[in-house]
């Protein structure tokens, strides 16, 4: 086979990047504006405003595609021997927010509203120099400035440890502001070890059957072999490698008071590929194939498969736990608890075989995908085991951050500060949340969700759910989440005068972001000399 069709977006992401990038069809490179000449192009990136807070720490711990149903804080769990015991202890301790939902969507489009405090909807199409051509997917702006970028400029020491892959890619600038940073290397696609020219046996990841169904595949597990057998060296999972970084650094800097961890885990995300001991609490049956890695798209699979998917996600959920286990145990340990705030979120979550899915996706809006895990310790035990109600988004977490910590944040914030619906002095931040994968989004209120194709010119191009498979028109879809929390049943057609308040919010919210969240990735020209830059940041 040759090497070209090894890409796993050959594989298996079509769907998500197709139906995202284009619904068919060429992708709308209108949305990025036109070249301009150098004197009208860029803008000037402002430091944030130095101020003096309160001094406490900022630990935040980030799991990538960890559903919130993991945890019992959320009500039962998706499997009901799940364990997760250390989060589960952790959320008792800790503010539980009950409704908490990214706005743009996924992984990179996510951070930019986790790392800046920023809505992004509408989002824009950039072409990339990256595997994933999503709208949203790009860089922080040149104008956008970070939780990482505030605090350093508070005083604070500020050290990121990430194994996300896209974060490291070149071009990338999620690490600014961050006084260190360590990249752990060899998730998914990464290309970190040295795949040979001749695709090696995968007999033992998967069937024949399943490989001839996705011929791809092959390249993507010939690199995640090649990159398991390097990181192998240094643990049995990248979440143990993440978590072992993470306390060292503790272990090293828990006196440089005041200081901002931020720990990056990309773990579950798939391929879910979890250490024995971790699948043995979940599965019984052969080990190979391990099946590590679902589809994307909607296709049929034989029960068995689908029971490996699940069993390995949980897998990959408890290891998780047990790595930030202890990490929360090295926070203790040195006595942090009395003197940081402690957060720990996910991005999205994944299907697990509800309507026939696996992962993510614009078609897989659901719950299941959008309903994530936002849990905050403050010392004291202040407001421990609270668990607050009410509709919060990702961009709200930088704001309710600073408010904590003594601080204001930067102009350019336009979440929400959480904390008045903690305490009580506010019921409700807003009555609906939107979010967006691509060109597809959904509203969401206490009794319905709601999702349709939002870009009005994508709104003629077709949706295409798996590589090869025939085009078709996305249909939009309505769940009520009175009758049907786990939105399992399509109401659509019973509902036409919901469907079309819903998309009347959705889109209402998305124009209320023209001119917002668009931003540049240049700057422009400035008489200011190096000297003078350096003075300042004095």
């Amino acid at each position: 086979m040759g090497r070209q069709n090894s890409s796993r977006r050959n594989f298996l992401k079509t769907a998500a990047v197709a139906a995202a990038a284009g619904l068919g069809g060429r992708p709308a490179e209108a949305e990025a504006k036109p070249a301009a000449p150098c004197e009208e192009c860029g803008s000037i990136w402002e430091r944030p405003p130095k101020q003096q807070g309160n001094n406490l720490n900022l630990i935040v711990i980030v799991s990538d595609t960890f559903r919130h149903d993991n945890l019992s804080c959320y009500g039962r769990k998706w499997l009901e021997n799940l364990e997760t015991p250390n989060l589960d202890r952790f959320a008792k301790e800790s503010i539980v927010f009950e409704d908490a939902y990214p706005e743009g969507m996924p992984t990179i489009v996510i951070r930019r509203t986790l790392y800046t405090g920023r809505r992004v909807i509408p989002c824009y199409y950039f072409r990339q120099h990256e595997p994933v051509q999503l709208p949203g997917w790009h860089p922080l702006y040149n104008e956008d400035q970070s939780l990482s970028e505030t605090l350093y400029e508070a005083g604070y020491i500020t050290a990121l440890i990430s194994d996300l892959p896209h974060q490291q890619r070149p071009g990338e600038n999620f690490h600014r502001g961050f006084r260190v940073y360590q990249w752990i290397r060899g998730q998914e696609f990464d290309f970190y070890g040295t795949a040979p020219h001749r695709l090696p046996d995968v007999s033992d990841m998967v069937s024949a059957e399943y490989l001839a169904r996705f011929p791809g595949l092959q390249g993507f597990l010939s690199q995640y072999k090649a990159n398991r057998n390097l990181w192998k060296q240094d643990g049995e999972s990248l979440a143990e490698i993440v978590a072992r970084t993470g306390i060292r650094w503790l272990k090293s800097n828990f006196d440089q008071r005041p200081f901002y961890l931020h720990i990056e885990m990309f773990d579950p995300h798939e391929p879910w590929d979890p250490p024995e001991r971790f699948l043995e609490k979940y599965w019984r049956g052969p080990y190979t194939p391990s099946f590590i890695e679902p589809p994307y798209a909607t296709v049929p699979l034989a029960d068995k498969i689908q029971q490996r998917f699940r069993a390995n996600y949980a897998g990959e959920a408890s290891c998780v736990d047990y790595w930030i286990g202890e990490v929360l145990d090295t926070i203790k340990q040195y006595g942090l608890l009395e003197n940081s705030i402690v957060v720990f979120t996910s991005d999205h979550g994944a299907m697990l075989g509800e309507h026939g899915q696996f992962l993510k996706g614009p078609d897989k809006l659901r719950g299941q995908v959008t309903h994530v895990p936002l849990i905050m310790r403050v010392p004291d035990h202040q407001f421990a085991g609270k668990k607050v109600p009410g509709f919060v988004q990702t961009h709200d977490v930088m704001p309710t951050l600073l408010h904590l910590l003594g601080l204001k944040p930067p102009p350019r914030v336009t979440g929400s500060n959480l904390w008045p619906l903690v305490t009580g002095e506010t019921r409700s931040i807003r009555d609906y949340v939107v979010h967006t994968y691509g060109w597809v989004g959904c509203a969401r209120n206490e009794q319905w969700s709601y999702t349709e194709v939002w870009k009005p010119e994508a709104r003629q191009g077709k949706f295409r759910v798996s590589p090869g498979a025939p085009s078709t028109f996305y249909k939009p879809q309505l769940y009520n989440l009175e009758k049907d929390p786990g939105e399992m049943t399509d109401v659509a057609e019973q509902y036409p005068d919901v469907c079309r308040k819903m998309s009347s919010m959705m889109k209402e919210y998305i124009a209320s972001g023209e001119g917002l969240t668009f931003g540049s990735f240049n700057q422009k020209p400035s008489l200011s000399t190096g000297e003078v830059y350096v003075k300042q940041s004095h």
